[in-house]
This record gives structure tokens, sequence and C-alpha cells, in this order.
């Protein structure tokens, strides 16, 4: 039971932090029409990298894609940390980050221990 919600959850986070990028991008934040899809691309793009392996819950997938979020959680704690009226945002972003870092490697680790003692 455990194992499942751990794997819901670090699906859905991750899905949620791409798709809250993006939203972020494209319709929450004041940028320059020029440079949207150049912010896409660096934001969004490496998101998508490990996500066929995430979706499919294979074990390298998900341990990149961990180390894949943490620069995104450090982006999100900055933008929480130096205020103004956008704080939320990265207050979301961050959450998100930590949300997935955490339910992946404990999805990880409760899969691993449940095969062994199979």
């Amino acid at each position: 039971m455990k194992i499942t919600v751990a794997r819901v959850a670090s699906l859905a986070s991750y899905v949620a932090l791409a798709l809250w990028v993006m939203a972020w991008m494209l319709v929450l934040s004041d940028l320059d029409a020029r440079y949207v899809s150049l912010y896409l691309l660096l934001f969004v793009g490496p998101l998508l990298i490990p996500l066929r392996g995430i979706l499919a819950t294979r074990d390298k997938a998900m341990v990149w894609g961990t180390l894949l979020v943490l620069p995104y959680a450090v982006h999100g704690g900055v933008m929480a940390w130096a205020g103004g009226d956008k704080a939320w945002l990265g207050i979301v972003e961050a959450g998100l980050a930590l949300s997935y870092l955490f339910s992946a490697s404990f999805f990880i680790r409760w899969r691993a221990q449940a095969r062994s003692s199979s």
C-alpha cells in the first residue's frame, strides 16, 4: 500500500512540477514574448528528458529525476527568499520539487525492499 501511495505521489508531483514551470513561464510571469520559447526550452526541457522512464517507474529514471529536480528546489527557494509579490511561485516550485524528491526516494527504497524480501 505504501509503495503505491509513494508511486502516485512521485508521479503526480513530477508531472505537476513540469506543468507548474510551464504555466509559470507562459502565464504567470511577465516575460517578454520573444524569450518565452527560450525559457521553456531551458526550464521545461530538462524535465521532459526522463519523463518516459518516470511514468514507467524505472528505477534509473526515477533516480535521475530526483537529481534533476534539485536545481528546481533551489530555484524555487531562491525565488521565495527574494520575496516580492511573486514569492508564492517559488514556494510552489520548491514544494513540488521536494515532494517528488522525497516520494520518489521512498518509492525506490520501499520497492527494492519488497523485491528483496519476496
